[in-house]
């Protein structure tokens, strides 16, 4: 094979320790199925697409990329805040994925889906536990990068307009949480959403409820200076 005559395996007793620093990572590269590296180019192409609509539709202002940066932080630090754990890694907070939301509810789909894009690579900082490149993707870069879905309210009657979109925004992370528990831990489909209701149901319903009594003004309050 090209890798072994690339990277030939040395006898143990032959072993170098910084040759082997260098390898390994490789070699988990390449186990890489082929779906898994169709994914991550599908993944790449859609950060290339997101950027450049970025660049054409929306002008990112100071006050925007400081709002930003202030959502993501509060969204990071709540994270933290675990009202509730299950096993296997799902927790309840006191609403983590609101303020990523609201972002997104303030200034459209497209630098919604960027920010929620960045927080997930937040959360994989703060310690992923996922199994390989897909459930990375699934687990995190998708399941977070769909808050950014909030921006859809933008286009909705103004009076329901950010509730719909937040449900839409939470389904979309529901969905590739149950997506994740199927393809890439091997539950059953009707185990994998009992099992990612058990912890998304109450955040949903904690970030509803914060997002009736704040969300509105919240968001208003982004909007102002525009």
């Amino acid at each position: 094979m090209l890798w072994n005559y690339l990277f030939p395996v040395a006898r143990a007793d032959e072993a170098d320790p910084a040759f082997e620093f260098i390898q390994k990572p490789f070699e988990k590269l390449m186990a890489a199925s082929v779906w898994e590296w169709l994914a991550v180019l599908a993944l790449v192409a859609f950060g290339v697409l997101m950027l450049t609509l970025s660049r054409k539709q929306v002008k990112w202002t100071t006050q925007m990329m400081a709002h930003a940066a202030m959502c993501l932080a509060l969204s990071f630090v709540l994270s933290y805040i675990r009202l509730f754990r299950m096993n296997g890694g799902g927790s309840v907070t006191p609403g983590s994925m609101l303020p990523v939301m609201l972002f997104g509810a303030s200034y459209g789909l497209v630098p919604g889906l960027l920010v929620g894009f960045a927080y997930s690579l937040l959360q994989i900082l703060q310690g992923a536990e996922a199994a390989g490149i897909m459930g990375l993707l699934l687990d995190y870069i998708l399941a977070f990068s769909a808050l950014g879905l909030c921006g859809l309210s933008r286009h909705l009657p103004k009076k329901w307009g950010l509730y719909a979109a937040m449900v839409v925004a939470l389904l979309g992370r529901l969905v590739c949480s149950v997506l994740s528990g199927v393809i890439v831990w091997g539950t059953p489909l009707w185990g994998s959403i009992t099992y990612n209701l058990g912890y998304m149901l109450p955040e949903m319903v904690i970030c509803l409820i914060l997002g009736v009594l704040l969300g509105k003004r919240l968001v208003s309050m982004m909007q102002k200076g525009r």
